[in-house]
């Protein structure tokens, strides 16, 4: 019997407002991965569901946003009690819009790249992100007019 953990891809996407600061969604306690840290909007791909079709829709659903996606902004590895998972983080661009929080999340907060790498509440892989994003000085692409 292999007892190795599967793996998983899931999508999340990198939002920022007017400020440049970038949202944080915060995970219910009852979350069954990371309950009550901090979280990039984001999730699981459904079956036969494309990378971007999958990261537009995890963002509509927990945050009532409707994104245009820009290019990979990067990734993250992590592991959870029964799985591995590949993050692949797509830049959203600037968000002008009210944050409508689904069930799976209890608040959410706009938040400089300075605060986010020092936040306790916010998984390492994360941070370990925002770190290479921050060096690499990614711009988020402009908006469609």
């Amino acid at each position: 019997m292999n007892l190795e953990k599967p793996y998983i891809v899931s999508v999340y996407a990198v939002l920022r407002n007017e400020k440049g600061e970038f949202l944080l969604l915060r995970r219910s306690e009852n979350s069954h991965s990371n309950p009550g840290k901090w979280d990039l909007p984001g999730g699981k791909l459904g079956r036969g569901e494309l990378l971007k079709d999958a990261v537009v829709r995890e963002v509509w659903e927990e945050t009532g946003i409707s994104i245009v996606l820009g290019e990979i902004a990067g990734y993250a590895t992590f592991e959870l009690p029964d799985k591995k998972v590949i993050a692949i983080i797509y830049d959203g661009g600037y968000i002008i819009a009210d944050v409508k929080l689904s069930y799976e999340h209890v608040e959410h907060a706009w938040s400089s790249l300075e605060n986010i790498l020092e936040m306790d509440a916010l998984p390492e892989h994360f941070k370990e992100f925002f770190k290479r994003f921050a060096a690499e000085n990614k711009e988020p692409p402009e908006l469609p007019i």
